[in-house]
């Protein structure tokens, strides 16, 4: 079959330029030619005559041999397909045919030569037979390659909304940061001012009384100067009229002088000013600067919560926010967490509820689902006291109809207790026992008015510090009393 192909285009080719024909011209001799070479090789012997034969043309014009230039398309068109199919695999490169068959022992394609040769004995199919049942077979990896894609694709937009989340986080923080500092140099502005202004009032005060001492020290001076002149004019008259003069002299030599001494204190006292100075400075700021035993963390929050800038305070809108969903997030209900969490040791933080309905807070184990919706109970990780229809709600199933504006809570990690009390008052509310990994503080409101973090006393902890740094100092035997 090959051969006989390669033998037609033997056929088809022009004599001229020996390519297929394009666009054949058909002279009264029967010879065909391109119009192309026919036109070039007329213009180079300027006569019209046949290329082959000779014979002299008498049609100016010559037609288009329709027949050939069919034959010619109909052969280019089967060539191109057949040099399509070889590079497919779909001729057999051996014999050149068409593969026909499916043969199922060697899991390949076949033509009729390759059957009664290298595949004698094998069993065989249809074409089209195989090729159903291997693209059912596919379909299920083909569904779960769709699955993989589908969740790459959500995946991937995920990772843009993190960006650009990221984006916006810096903006914000950067800000944050700014407006924070801007709070401490204005301090620290005010505070220097008003320092050096108290140096400069002690200065021009001592300053005043040591110049007011030195006025009376001049008038002193020029005083005994006078007396000490009249004395020695006294002195050196002569014995008649100095004895005559004596009484005058004696009284002249008796004068009550002035205090000489400074008092003490008469230098700036230095060591007020500049003593522990940056020390007694961070002391003041403990007013601007309120330390936050718990800070929430916005990569937990859910979107409906909203959170002060400080992330110190937390509420709940209507208007969800375009966030991230990502791992770290609760997305069903309004929940956030602290942003540290614990594994030892004890921590107390207090809340100021106010007059905030329908919350939650507490402790929660690290491992919580966050994806899903939450059904708050020791069992799943959950230590909380809640608000809800004006009455508190524990996960013990116990209710109070008391309102209390602040609550702290306290864990005890290795003691395992959870405890909740009213700050105000002191008195203990609920207590849970808890076997737990890593827990974190909890927070969920459905209210519009916000759950604060009361800030803790920063000297009182670095007093207890300090206190304890010393008692290990005694106990060492290098404390003396």
């Amino acid at each position: 079959m090959a051969s006989s192909l390669a033998s037609l285009e033997e056929e088809l080719k022009c004599v001229l330029c020996q390519n297929i024909y394009k666009t054949p011209l058909i002279l009264l001799c029967t010879h065909s030619f391109c119009k192309t070479c026919l036109e070039t090789t007329w213009a180079e012997h300027g006569a019209k005559e046949c290329p082959v034969c000779k014979k002299r043309s008498s049609i100016e014009n010559p037609p288009i041999n329709r027949a050939l230039k069919s034959a010619c398309e109909s052969f280019v068109q089967e060539k191109n397909r057949r040099v399509s199919d070889e590079a497919q695999g779909l001729v057999c490169p051996q014999h050149l045919l068409n593969m026909q068959l499916f043969c199922l022992h060697d899991e390949q394609l076949v033509c009729a030569e390759c059957v009664t040769q290298q595949h004698n004995n094998h069993n065989f199919c249809s074409i089209s037979k195989a090729a159903s049942e291997r693209r059912e077979n596919l379909r299920g990896p083909l569904q779960e390659l769709q699955g993989s894609h589908a969740a790459f694709s959500f995946e991937k937009l995920t990772c843009l909304s993190v960006s650009q989340e990221i984006q916006s986080q810096f903006l914000q923080t950067q800000t944050q940061i700014q407006k924070e500092f801007e709070k401490l140099h204005q301090f620290l502005h005010e505070e220097e001012k008003a320092r050096v202004t108290a140096l400069k009032k002690e200065m021009e005060r001592k300053s005043q009384k040591i110049k007011e001492k030195i006025e009376e020290m001049d008038d002193a001076l020029a005083s005994l100067s006078k007396r000490i002149k009249l004395i020695e004019d006294y002195m050196n008259a002569d014995d008649s009229l100095f004895l005559k003069n004596l009484k005058d002299a004696e009284e002249s030599a008796e004068c009550t002088l002035p205090d000489v001494e400074l008092e003490s204190g008469a230098l700036l006292d230095v060591a007020k000013h500049v003593g522990n100075l940056r020390y007694r400075v961070w002391e003041k700021m403990k007013d601007i600067c309120p330390y936050y035993p718990v800070i929430l963390d916005p990569n937990t929050a859910q979107s409906s919560l909203h959170l002060s800038a400080d992330l110190n305070k937390v509420l709940c809108r209507d208007m969800k926010q375009n966030l991230p969903n990502n791992p770290e997030r609760f997305t069903i209900d309004p929940v956030i967490q602290g942003s540290e969490g614990f594994n030892s040791g004890t921590h107390s933080w207090v809340v100021d509820v106010g007059e905030s309905d329908n919350w939650t807070i507490g402790v929660v184990k690290e491992s919580v689902k966050r994806k899903d919706e939450i059904s708050v109970s020791p069992q799943d990780g959950f230590w909380t006291v809640s608000r809800r229809d004006g009455q508190f709600t524990f996960n013990t199933g116990c209710y109070r109809a008391e309102r209390v504006q602040r609550i702290r809570v306290q864990v005890n990690w290795d003691g395992g207790q959870v405890t909740f009390t009213n700050a105000e008052t002191n008195t203990q509310l609920q207590t849970y026992s808890h076997t737990c990994e890593k827990m974190y503080p909890y927070f969920s409101t459905l209210s519009d008015l916000p759950l604060k973090i009361v800030p803790a006393s920063i000297l009182q902890s670095v007093n207890e510090k300090h206190s304890n740094h010393l008692l290990g100092y005694c106990k060492k035997g290098m404390c003396q009393h």
